[in-house]
């Protein structure tokens, strides 16, 4: 398999992890879908990372999808989740917590090194998507790294 993408996505870098955590084997391919366009579009047409090429040639895209697929692979021996419902749950909304940061974090970038300075609005994480965790029920109690 071939993970394509550069690891300054939090995608890319969480599909890594967890093929490495699956003990899945997988070659690296840092193509960047902004200055490698060209290469990665060849890859994948849709020029989305990160993109898995499968042992058949077959691309996959999406982390969350990649990461489906992998433990299909993986399974039984290995999951990424844990198998207990009530942990499965609160990991889940860990996770989803995480991937919002993400999301906020590529806006960010996207948003300053993309669109011209006089153009940008003012994003921030903490401003837009911290404050609002915080305020929820539990939110700085249970993850207090954030506060």
């Amino acid at each position: 398999m071939q993970l394509i993408g550069m690891l300054d996505s939090p995608y890319v870098r969480r599909v890594a992890i967890s093929l490495q955590l699956l003990g899945l084997p997988f070659e690296h391919r840092s193509v960047s879908v902004f200055r490698g366009f060209e290469t990665f579009r060849q890859i994948n047409p849709v020029v989305k990372a990160p993109s898995l090429v499968c042992d058949d040639g077959e691309v996959l895209m999406d982390s969350g999808l990649i990461l489906d697929y992998a433990e299909s692979l993986a399974a039984p021996s290995r999951s990424l989740m844990p198998r207990d419902i009530a942990a499965r749950q609160h990991t889940l909304r860990s996770l989803g917590l995480a991937l919002a940061a993400c999301e906020k974090s590529v806006q960010i970038v996207c948003e300053r090194s993309v669109r011209p300075a006089e153009k940008q609005r003012a994003l921030s994480v903490r401003a837009e998507g911290l404050a609002e965790f915080r305020r929820a029920p539990h939110g700085e109690a249970e993850y207090p790294q954030l506060s």
